[in-house]
């Protein structure tokens, strides 16, 4: 007899990589960032004030003041464009056999639609919708001797004005959406 064994459904277990697509506001993106190694992390933080009342005092209710929503993934790719997109300023160009960043000196921060899709073992998808996302700023390039490049990103959600169908999001809607597919 097993014991301290708990249930569950395990068509819902799942575990390894997925794919990291950018695109425009207002639709699906489409355009694979490439390669991408280790974890994936999608983080959701609300910052919630807590009332409180009475003697000894007690919580009572909480509202939620600030939503944060980040993505994070290390791309093993020297995307110059992606690099943009993760530092939110930049323009990238080809000179011939030549990709060009150029960075420095801009207060606005680009803006992109961002889908992480996971297949699950049993054939089924996780696919993490974030409607409009802008890159941390930040960029450490892991340039290492004996393993593969590493360039961590940092996406974070931004209440959006439209979804990945080019529609306003409902309310309580408007940062970001999972779905997971069955088979």
């Amino acid at each position: 007899m097993s014991y301290n064994v708990p249930s569950g459904d395990t068509a819902k277990l799942s575990f390894g990589p997925g794919v990291v697509y950018l695109g425009p506001l207002g639709s699906t993106p489409t355009i694979e960032v490439g390669y991408i190694k280790g974890d994936a992390e999608l983080s959701v933080a609300r910052t919630l004030l807590e009332v409180l009342a009475g003697s000894p005092q007690s919580i009572v209710t909480q509202y939620a003041i600030k939503e944060e929503v980040d993505i994070k993934f290390t791309g093993i790719e020297w995307n110059l464009d992606n690099i943009a997109y993760a530092l939110g300023a930049g323009e990238t160009s080809v000179s011939g056999a030549d990709d060009v960043l150029e960075f420095g000196g801009d207060m606005d921060v680009s803006t992109r639609a961002l889908r992480f899709v996971h297949i699950q073992p049993d054939g089924g998808t996780i696919d993490i919708q974030i409607f409009k996302a802008q890159g941390s700023g930040e960029i450490s390039a892991a340039i290492k001797e004996a393993d593969m490049h590493e360039l961590p990103f940092t996406f974070k959600a931004l209440e959006a004005t439209l979804d990945f169908e080019n529609s306003l999001p409902a309310a309580k809607k408007k940062k970001f959406k999972i779905i997971r597919t069955r088979v």
